[in-house]
């Protein structure tokens, strides 16, 4: 037997193996980089329009700062007296008003109503014109109209300002005033509103970078809460209660991005603005004293 011609067999064969898995392991690297490279220049706009995701204006990718917050919920009952006499309007919401702990309803009579308009073409102007007038609303300098969570398209016409703080709204059930309208002649009454609202704001550490709309609406797309054929509504920032300590709430800044999918229902999808994660519980824990 030709030892010599067998060794050089398995030398040859042994080689060839190496070569092949050589190349089968550049292979993979390159496959790799590849995949990575993709990730990494396709942007998320490529994204939603490879997927026939719509959208108005652009997604943005401005960094914002915010804080964590603390505040009181105002019981009306006790400061209601005071602004009055603060004020000097003794009769300032004494008719058509119920007060129920932190929630003031007031029902406005004919005449007020006369005088409580908000004209279509300009609701946003209308809405501010009667918060800013003395004597319609308690502290009505602290909120602001928002456009997005209000509600104008269906036979419950609602019109929504939200109490802010820095410029940046809430959006919580503790801090806004809800209008309830009718129309009239083309433009919109208000027969009642609902008010809640925050005092003693507080922030309980220094101003934070935020992850932007742009990193919000990854997040979202990457955990399928955006699916195909869907349409982006609207994205808007604001304060939202995390945790109920005793007498005090605590609020995070949080991306709120409205989506209607194909079959035509809205959700609204939330995402916290410091850790960039999708806030999925909707029950607020509570701490209390023992």
């Amino acid at each position: 037997m030709d030892f010599k011609k067998i060794e050089w067999i398995f030398f040859v064969a042994f080689l060839g193996l190496n070569v092949f898995l050589f190349s089968s392991y550049q292979e993979s690297v390159n496959q790799g980089n590849n995949v990575i490279r993709s990730d990494q220049t396709e942007s998320i706009q490529q994204r939603l329009a490879s997927d026939d995701i719509s959208y108005t204006g652009k997604i943005s990718s401005e960094s914002r700062q915010g804080y964590y917050l603390s505040a009181e919920e105002t019981t009306f009952g006790k400061i209601l007296a005071k602004e009055r006499r603060n004020l000097d309007q003794k009769t300032m919401l004494t008719s058509g008003v119920v007060v129920n702990d932190s929630v003031l309803t007031k029902t406005l009579s004919e005449t007020e109503a006369k005088d409580s308009i908000f004209y279509s073409n300009k609701i946003g102007d209308s809405v501010n014109n009667f918060l800013n007038k003395k004597g319609n609303v308690l502290f009505g300098n602290d909120y602001m109209y928002m456009k997005n969570f209000s509600n104008l398209d269906s036979s419950s016409l609602e019109i929504q300002a939200s109490q802010k703080y820095n410029g940046l709204p809430f959006y919580d059930d503790t801090a806004k005033i809800v209008f309830s309208l009718k129309m009239q002649e083309k433009e919109y009454v208000v027969t009642k509103y609902t008010q809640t609202h925050l005092s003693g704001i507080e922030q309980l550490r220094e101003k934070m970078e935020l992850h932007t709309e742009e990193d919000a609406i990854k997040t979202l797309y990457v955990n399928n809460k955006i699916s195909r054929g869907s349409k982006i509504l609207w994205r808007q920032l604001a304060y939202s209660c995390i945790l109920k300590v005793r007498e005090k709430n605590v609020y995070v800044p949080v991306w709120y991005v409205a989506i209607e999918t194909p079959d035509k229902t809205i959700q609204v999808e939330s995402v916290n603005a410091f850790s960039n994660t999708i806030i999925t519980n909707n029950t607020i824990p509570k701490v209390e004293d023992h």
